[in-house]
């Protein structure tokens, strides 16, 4: 009896060992399990870990549009993405380099199609849209334009977070830049209007933010320090007026 004890005392101190050293084993293998980021083009490569609370790291965006959003005319670090950014960075808020969904000469379904075409490897804490001034300079109809605003925003909430944040952002009124002198402003700043006032409508029905740049663009009438060389579009002096402004009313 006195050796079967000593065996039973034996078999039981190796299995608590066993144990000690699994839940050790354990705990090291999910210490390795740790997001890895890209620096070039901070995608998250773990896909163990294929998402990432906001608050865990720098925020994300997604600027959709067309050319006032892909900066025509002016270098990278001035398009207003990037200077909000910057102006974010300088009031405690790290972001990510955003990511820009945008060319010249978009119209809404143009934008619609790239977006289908795009590959979207997460999704984002932010995204912003910014289209329609070439829908109204080709005379595309207000209808047109709102249903394929609709056509927008499913696919946003698809890019977006769970918690993530939309902003609307109004056409500048490109009548007031020197490209405008010798057409019919009045009517441009007109149809500019309605456009906008689609925009915040649709802003307001599904609950997102709007931010008005329109006010901006046309001080240019008689500010010509903002526009850049090509007499039409936005100096990288307006979109930091621009940038300031979307912070304010989106993050601060």
């Amino acid at each position: 009896m006195k050796f079967m004890f000593s065996s039973y005392k034996i078999l039981k101190i190796n299995l608590v060992l066993i144990l000690f050293i699994a839940c050790n084993t354990s705990s090291n293998l999910d210490d390795e399990i740790l997001p890895i980021y890209d620096t070039e083009s901070n995608i998250i490569k773990n896909q163990e870990l294929n998402s990432i609370i906001s608050n865990e790291g720098p925020l994300s965006l997604l600027a959709l549009g067309d050319s006032y959003t892909i900066g025509e005319g002016v270098n990278e670090e001035e398009r207003w993405p990037n200077q909000f950014v910057q102006v974010a960075y300088e009031n405690g808020i790290d972001f990510l380099t955003p990511r820009i969904i945008a060319m010249t000469g978009w119209k809404t379904y143009d934008l619609i199609n790239e977006i289908e075409s795009s590959n979207f490897e997460k999704k984002y804490d932010y995204v912003s849209l910014l289209i329609g001034v070439n829908n109204q300079f080709n005379s595309r109809s207000i209808n047109e334009f709102e249903d394929d605003l609709d056509k927008l925003l499913t696919k946003i909430n698809n890019l977006k977070k769970k918690d993530g944040s939309v902003l609307i952002i109004s056409i500048p009124d490109w009548g007031s830049s020197p490209f405008g002198e010798n057409m019919d402003r009045n009517q441009i700043s007109t149809e500019i209007n309605s456009f906008n006032n689609s925009l915040k409508s649709f802003a307001n029905i599904n609950g997102l933010k709007y931010v008005d740049v329109t006010e901006i663009s046309r001080r240019a009438i008689n500010e010509p320090n903002l526009i850049t060389s090509d007499n039409l579009h936005p100096s990288g002096l307006m979109y930091l007026e621009w940038a300031k402004k979307i912070f304010n009313v989106w993050i601060n």
